[in-house]
């Protein structure tokens, strides 16, 4: 499925959206690097679901997280200095991470 706003940008060689439960419809027929994620679901899922695209994840790729705040988890995580990634809070409770070299 192709979505109105990315047809519109011009998006559609780069764009990937996958309808459903993430943690199925993300769990097979990955590309072999992902440059960015947005996380805008269930809340609880967001570690799990980072757990199955971290391996993906290219140095740089962007991760966006809605609602973060709702998954400590998530944030413990993407947070911690050993972690891979530079993570910080961004407008409210959306958190911006990028997975480091």
């Amino acid at each position: 499925m192709r979505g109105k706003h990315v047809e519109e940008a011009g998006l559609d060689d780069f764009v990937e959206i996958r309808e459903g439960d993430a943690l199925t419809t993300l769990a097979a027929n990955l590309p072999e690097t992902i440059d960015f994620v947005l996380l805008d679901g269930a809340k609880p899922l967001y570690l799990d679901i980072l757990a199955l695209l971290e391996s993906r994840l290219r140095p740089g790729a962007m991760i966006v997280a809605d609602n973060a705040d709702y998954s400590p988890d998530y944030l413990a995580r993407v947070r911690a200095p050993e972690s891979g990634y530079l993570s910080l809070p961004f407008d409210g409770d959306v958190e911006l991470s990028m997975k480091l070299g």
